[in-house]
């Protein structure tokens, strides 16, 4: 079941996902302060299995439209392809479309850009490599 969580609860889960392999060793976003900011996230026997984060910002590649991004999405490594990550996109959806968003969008690793495409997504504009973690990225859009 998907619920709201703090950020204290699903840093973990963050950190041990999106920085492996990488040279970032922590997981804060700016956009964790923003005021409208949601964490969702699955629990299972009392630890964090699964994670997203939502909040309102344009899209880079459709200006002018009102638009929730999704940032910070991670799965235990263990239970990737299980269902949870699409359980997070629906429940992120709802969210999105509860404050009158016409769009999601995620900067996705080009390694997860399959995932989003079976979610509804579609890649726009040129990929890019992200500073953080120096892996290649697109920008994925769903219009909802």
């Amino acid at each position: 079941m998907v619920e709201r969580l703090t950020i204290e609860q699903i840093m973990p889960l963050r950190v041990r996902v999106l920085r492996k392999g990488t040279p970032i060793t922590h997981a804060h976003y700016a956009e964790d302060t923003y005021e409208d900011v949601v964490h969702l996230g699955i629990v299972r026997d009392g630890d964090v299995i699964a994670t997203s984060t939502w909040f309102t910002k344009e899209c880079p590649e459709q200006p002018g439209v009102t638009a929730v991004q999704l940032k910070g999405m991670a799965v235990d490594d263990t239970l990737q392809t299980s269902g949870l990550g699409k359980q997070l996109i629906d429940a992120g959806i709802t969210h999105a479309r509860a404050h009158e968003a016409q769009l999601v969008w995620a900067r996705a690793r080009d390694t997860a850009v399959g995932f989003y495409e079976k979610c509804g997504f579609s890649v726009v504009g040129e990929g890019f490599i992200d500073e953080p973690t120096g892996m290649p990225h697109h920008i994925v859009v769903r219009t909802i």
